[in-house]
């Protein structure tokens, strides 16, 4: 396992295509207006996925691609963790490449990036996160944007999460959040449609309520929900963020 997590501890690099074209697009809509927090980019705008300016701030950095959830992530890792400061094993679940390149060029990181198969550079170890292929108590923190919600079993994907973290340590886990109600699951729907129209996609396997929390602690996580709203509302503007993304702040006792 050892040398399983050596192996999966490697740069993140796109391909210089895809470098190239990134960068001619962040050259292209490069402004003051909004920033990128994931790679300090000044933009006149951010894009919708075909690359045109989207009405609102609220799309993809034309610079790194990041979404707006994304750009909340790495605002709240700056000012709420040490990931910029302390020597740091960090996993990342179903890795996305602007917060894998951000956190890779950080000399105190060692990244790893988790996923079932090779969906791009960002991902260096391969495995399903319901069963992790690390030894436990690995990894100094961990994130998990947007991943649960699409996991059938997600308490054993917590669990999972739990197991290779190390006492003391730290995850960030964001999901689709409606606060106003609990978890809205069933496992007999199974149509993509319904999926879609009942949890927000058609992909997703429920819409999770405020009843996450419970979800975590279950597992032995010491839990804080930090609110979207708790973001200054010019931050908000700024950064392209949405009005939605709630962070959960975990934290494995012990150490």
């Amino acid at each position: 396992m050892k040398t399983l997590l050596a192996r999966a501890l490697r740069s993140p690099r796109l391909s210089a295509v895809k470098r190239a074209i990134l960068w001619a697009r962040g050259l292209a809509f490069a402004g003051s207006r909004y920033r990128c927090p994931c790679c300090n980019s000044g933009l006149r705008g951010f894009v919708g996925r075909w690359g045109a300016l989207v009405p609102n701030s609220d799309g993809y950095c034309p610079r790194c691609n990041s979404k707006a959830r994304h750009r909340r992530i790495w605002l709240y890792l700056e000012e709420h963790t040490d990931v910029l400061v302390e020597d740091l094993c960090v996993l990342e679940v179903a890795p996305w490449w602007a917060l894998a390149r951000r956190l890779q060029r950080q000399p105190n990181v060692r990244y790893v990036g988790l996923d079932q198969r090779r969906t791009g550079p960002q991902v260096t170890l391969i495995g399903d996160a319901r069963s992790i292929p690390l030894e436990s108590s690995t990894v100094d923190a961990l994130l998990c944007v947007h991943v649960l919600e699409h996991v059938v079993e997600d308490q054993r994907a917590i669990a999972e999460l739990f197991r290779v973290l190390r006492p003391g340590g730290w995850a960030v886990v964001s999901v689709p959040l409606r606060l106003d109600r609990m978890t809205d699951e069933d496992p007999l729907v199974t149509d993509p449609d319904e999926r879609g129209r009942r949890f927000g996609e058609r992909g997703h396997v429920r819409f999770y309520g405020i009843d996450l929390t419970e979800r975590l602690e279950a597992s032995g996580f010491g839990v804080r929900l930090h609110r979207a709203s708790e973001v200054p509302e010019t931050v908000r503007r700024e950064c392209g963020l949405r009005e939605d993304e709630n962070v959960f702040h975990c934290t494995k006792p012990g150490a």
